[in-house]
């Protein structure tokens, strides 16, 4: 790795100066000018830039770059590649780059590059704006060329874990030590670096959280600890280091005991009137079972509540908290009536989970939120191949004691159709959670375990629906190399997932979404959607999907209205961002331009980089004249120094708003060629 970094290129030659950005896209340059690569000729470049080696054997370049080639093929190619590269630099004047029978090098340090500045300005105490502005940056590394040969591939999946090493540890240099409460500025911007670079380094964490409380935000100290506590839950099924959960209960002991409310957003402001609206129907709220056993797996107690969740979920008797927003971490004296206000659930179902071998015993309380009176106690054992039987015991008894009307028919209705192996269900589950994570490796993670669920149980209809939103998820934010194909694949995943259970609720909402989202079908899409929620009075993401259509066929209010239903579905769960969304897209097409940019803007900061949010804030922020807050938030859409228009001819969106937007945009970008302000 010692080819990685440096001190910044100095000397050299006024003229032909080669550069090389690496970070996403790969672009060459000399003196300014871009020149073009083919794509093989650029991972050529970009692994020379990183590789320790000033020189390197042919065979070596021929090895990484055309593995799958026959000898004399691959060597053909690489004679044309370098070829390539030779005749373009020399164009410009730049010798950086020399290739003779039996070697290549390049002259590392008269060229300059993107991450080696990054990395040397960190080694000198400077934290490089770039850091602060990327989330997993060593991830993003050649990202467009990982697909050019599987040789390099894997050796870029060796490659960046050891230049985030590398830059970690210049970074935690600049941090103070853990006694130390002063943060200066430069360790503050050194924790942020570090904290994108990764959200679970619980030093720099350490550090922000002091950082907070000097300033007196105490909310976003307690934001920051919240948002580590579920993801080392959910990923590890660990509590954070002592130290932090010192720093937080010494912050905690220094404030006035409080009661958190619920936020209600303002798209939520209409529907919180809907006559009968879970007004009549006692709501209760699955919370997290606790592992007694040491070696239970976390992902076989959220199937638990999942399970659960979804069996309750069916019947419009009961309002039914997602599980979403209920996967909180919980103590061993876990504040009941605090846990219900702020869900705003009237009953509270929790309980504990033991397993030794194949046998299994659980045992659940139902309890009334605001009394903590205890309705019922229930403690059931069976075996690990009783499992689904557990999770439909632990619903009927729940059914029975706050909704005792629901007749048996009814309750069969609401179990539904389980897939032939657990391990496929708890795939599914930890797929799902992985797929609207903002770091893109994750992200992927998730389709190869929905695409194992579906090998494990092939008729079991969620793994496929789940597929179908992973892939329109990827053209929503911006990863798809061709997204009308990648539609395409999402709408026959839904459609396979309806012909394996036509009755299944989320196979009805993402089936109509598709219709909707990648045939335009508006008026089916919203039958197949009303069809969901009568199946599931309690889906929240179908109420999600259906104001997303409400939007494209002009009705405004019913989409604020199904979005606000969604939110009050999911109060705490970390996907209310789609809902936020469609708030946005609503407000903006009636005129409410400082709503619409409250809610673009929340879900900007979860997700910086989701173009279709970001074309709604940058278009309100346009029009509310706000130019300077425009171009920043617009940088993600733009590429070759353009904004992309070209997707308005494939929008689902309404005209009218549409017509906006791109007006918006086209302001923006002539503003953008001029140097307006």
């Amino acid at each position: 790795m010692s080819g990685v970094g440096g001190d910044k290129a100095a000397g050299g030659s006024a003229t032909g100066r080669l550069r090389l950005n690496i970070i996403e896209a790969f672009s060459a340059s000399v003196d300014g000018h871009e020149i073009a690569l083919g794509r093989k000729a650029q991972a050529l470049l970009g692994y020379m830039m990183l590789s320790s080696a000033r020189q390197l054997p042919r065979t070596k370049l021929v090895g990484l770059l055309w593995s799958e080639k026959e000898d004399p093929l691959a060597k053909g190619s690489l004679r044309q590649s370098l070829s390539q590269i030779q005749r373009e630099l020399k164009t410009r004047g730049c010798t950086h780059f020399h290739a003779d029978q039996m070697h290549v090098a390049l002259d590392i340090e008269q060229v300059a590059c993107d991450l080696t500045e990054i990395i040397a300005d960190a080694e000198r105490g400077i934290v490089h704006p770039t850091l602060l502005a990327h989330e997993r940056l060593t991830d993003n590394i050649l990202d467009d060329l990982e697909s050019v040969d599987p040789a390099f591939s894997d050796w870029l999946a060796e490659t960046r874990p050891l230049i985030h090493e590398r830059l970690t540890d210049a970074l935690t240099r600049l941090l103070p030590d853990e006694g130390q409460s002063d943060v200066t500025p430069t360790a503050e911007a050194a924790a942020k670096a570090i904290y994108r670079l990764d959200s679970e380094n619980e030093r720099a964490i350490r550090v922000l959280i002091r950082s907070h409380i000097a300033a007196g935000s105490i909310g976003a100290a307690l934001a920051i600890y919240a948002r580590l506590w579920r993801q080392l839950e959910d990923t590890y099924d660990i509590e954070p280091h002592k130290l932090t959960q010192e720093l937080i209960a010494g912050l905690r002991q220094q404030q006035p005991e409080t009661v958190t409310q619920p936020v209600v957003s303002s798209a939520a402001a209409p529907a919180l009137g809907l006559a009968g609206f879970a007004v009549s129907r006692p709501s209760v709220a699955v919370l997290p079972f606790r592992a007694l056993s040491p070696a239970l797996e976390p992902q076989f107690t959220i199937g638990i509540v999942d399970s659960v969740v979804q069996a309750l979920s069916s019947l419009k008797e009961l309002f039914v908290i997602s599980r979403g927003s209920t996967m909180i971490p919980m103590s061993q004296t876990p504040d009941l009536r605090a846990i219900g206000r702020d869900l705003n659930a009237q009953y509270l179902l929790h309980g504990s989970i033991q397993r030794a071998g194949d046998q299994i015993r659980i045992s659940t309380e139902l309890v009334a939120a605001e009394t903590v009176e205890v309705v019922r106690v229930d403690r059931l054992s069976g075996t690990a191949a009783d499992v689904f039987d557990l999770q439909d015991r632990i619903a009927v008894e729940v059914i029975r004691s706050l909704a005792p009307q629901v007749r048996d028919r009814e309750l069969h209705r609401a179990m539904q159709k389980r897939p032939n192996d657990l391990d496929a269900y708890q795939l599914a589950l930890v797929g799902y959670d992985q797929m609207f994570s903002p770091d893109y490796t994750t992200f992927v993670t998730a389709r190869t375990n929905f695409e194992r669920a579906h090998m494990l149980s092939p008729n079991w209809a969620p793994p496929l629906s789940y597929s179908a939103i992973w892939h329109m998820q990827r053209v929503a934010r911006g990863w798809s190399a061709n997204a009308p194909n990648e539609l395409d694949t999402a709408r026959a995943l839904a459609e396979r997932a309806l012909e394996r259970n036509s009755a299944d609720p989320l196979a009805n909402a993402v089936g109509g979404y598709t219709l909707s989202q990648c045939k335009h079908d508006h008026v089916e899409a919203l039958k197949q959607l009303d069809r969901s929620i009568e199946l599931t009075p309690n889906l929240a993401l179908a109420f999600a999907y259906r104001a997303a259509v409400h939007v494209r066929c002009e009705r405004y209010a019913d989409a604020l209205s199904d979005a606000a239903i969604n939110l009050r579905l999911s109060p705490r769960d970390r996907h209310a961002w789609f809902a936020e969304m469609i708030s946005a897209q609503a407000h903006f097409a009636m005129n409410d331009l400082s709503s619409a940019i409250e809610h673009a803007t929340r879900v900007a900061t979860l997700l910086p980089s989701n173009q279709v949010n970001l074309r709604v804030l940058v278009a309100a922020l346009v029009e509310s004249e706000r130019l300077d807050d425009a171009r920043t938030f617009a940088r993600p859409l733009i590429t070759d120094g353009q904004l992309d228009l070209k997707w308005i001819a494939t929008s689902p969106w309404p005209k009218p708003p549409l017509a906006r937007i791109e007006a918006a945009l086209s302001r923006l970008a002539s503003t953008l060629r001029h140097g307006n302000t």
